[in-house]
């Protein structure tokens, strides 16, 4: 079994539980911002190209980068089932192409908002019709996906297509 966790930017993310994992010897994958709360993530998996405009320092840092539309200086992952996927999605199936046999979630709530509260950048909040999709998408990668573990460690998490768990249990 190769464990991987995958940390998105929800409002329950936090640098220490990414500490927490890292000082296990666990591989993280970072989800758009939640890039912030690690020193070096393996990868960082952001799905949207004006993302990587608006963050051009997440591309200097170390690990490999991933969306699902061409980037410069990133690598474009096409993700089974979807033509568009979100962030999150396209984060587990990198975690997969990188060995990943269990993946941990952190910081999957689905309820629209992050860690750093809401975006101020220009770039869009996920409002709730999207989320009911992006709900559709892990549904979708999750049936397509049965050989990979993955345990939801998010408290309060909308995400019900993985079970859940707690990251103590683990790291």
């Amino acid at each position: 079994m190769t464990l991987w966790c995958l940390v998105a930017p929800g409002p329950s993310a936090s640098a220490e539980d990414v500490a927490r994992v890292v000082s296990a010897g666990i591989p993280i994958g970072a989800v758009g911002n939640a890039f912030q709360l690690t020193e070096s993530p393996a990868f960082i998996a952001a799905a949207d190209a004006a993302w990587w405009r608006k963050y051009p320092e997440a591309k200097k840092l170390p690990g490999k980068k991933f969306s699902i539309h061409e980037v410069r200086d990133v690598g474009r992952i096409r993700v089974p089932g979807w033509s568009i996927c979100n962030s999150g999605v396209l984060g587990l199936e990198c975690a997969k192409r990188e060995g990943a046999t269990k993946i941990l979630l952190i910081g999957f709530d689905m309820h629209g908002t992050h860690f750093f509260g809401k975006y101020t950048n220009g770039l869009a909040n996920t409002n709730e019709i999207k989320r009911r999709l992006h709900l559709k998408q892990y549904e979708n990668w999750a049936s397509k996906n049965p050989e990979i573990n993955v345990v939801n460690c998010t408290a309060g998490s909308a995400l019900k297509s993985f079970p859940m768990g707690i990251i103590a249990d683990f790291a």
